[in-house]
């Protein structure tokens, strides 16, 4: 009796304990989507003030047009274009970013962080290419463990590219019968060591204390069952491919 009362008791306590880990669980999840819907819907706003922008600054641009063709005034005209109109062409061609793609990614924490990390990414004067082709409904596996993962993969592609004219970050995301991939690449600017040395606890190419990311994803997708990361080198381009397998139906 006494050692029936015992297992009963710790099963209880064990059922009490999965609970409350729970409860913390959720909880965190909670912030964490409050805190990145936040970030989102902020984001927003500034494209739409932007937008509200050019359509102030086309309005002027127009005018200024329509006085140069009353006067005849050819010249003036051609300097008007290449001084004011040709580098915002460019600037919208270089900055063009695939807000349809994004737009079929349903699941919020996994569109916010790679909506933040992009745009930040584009901010900084890199070209940016998302793909996806098919709605993404879901992602069978922790949620956040995979919005970190895939921040930190973002996080070390912009900073191996930030600061070079052609610096590059491509994304996709494919979707097969059994699994979801997420594809990250960016181009490459210096020799890098080998790989096994960039997961080492507090080893960064960019100096000391900063080498945690890749160690740090190495253990999140190490704890999740259904995740594998590859890292390469190919040519000139660090490609990292992380896979969630689908749930068994």
């Amino acid at each position: 009796m006494v050692l029936l009362v015992v297992i009963g008791l710790a099963v209880a306590l064990y059922d009490e304990y999965r609970i409350t880990i729970r409860a913390k669980y959720q909880v965190q999840q909670q912030q964490v989507q409050i805190k990145n819907d936040t970030r989102y819907m902020n984001e927003i706003e500034v494209h739409y003030n932007d937008l509200r922008n050019f359509r102030h600054d086309y309005q002027n641009m127009m005018l200024s047009i329509s006085e140069y063709l009353k006067t005849d005034d050819l010249t003036g005209l051609q300097e008007y274009y290449q001084k004011n109109i040709a580098p915002v062409t460019k600037r919208v061609a270089d900055e063009q970013y695939n807000l349809e793609d994004l737009s079929r990614v349903k699941v919020k924490s996994v569109k916010s962080t790679l909506f933040n990390k992009l745009n930040y990414a584009q901010s900084q004067g890199i070209k940016v290419h998302f793909e996806l082709k098919q709605v993404l409904e879901r992602v069978a596996t922790n949620e956040l463990d995979l919005d970190i993962a895939l921040g930190i993969i973002l996080d070390n592609a912009v900073e191996a590219v930030v600061g070079n004219y052609h610096g590059e970050i491509t994304s996709a995301i494919f979707q097969t019968a059994h699994s979801t991939v997420f594809l990250i690449q960016n181009n490459l600017f210096e020799q890098l060591p080998p790989l096994w040395q960039l997961k080492e606890v507090g080893y960064s190419t960019k100096g000391t204390n900063r080498g945690l990311g890749l160690n740090r994803l190495g253990t999140i997708v190490n704890r999740n069952e259904n995740m594998i990361l590859e890292t390469r080198v190919l040519e000139n381009r660090f490609v990292q491919r992380l896979t969630v397998a689908r749930e068994e139906l």
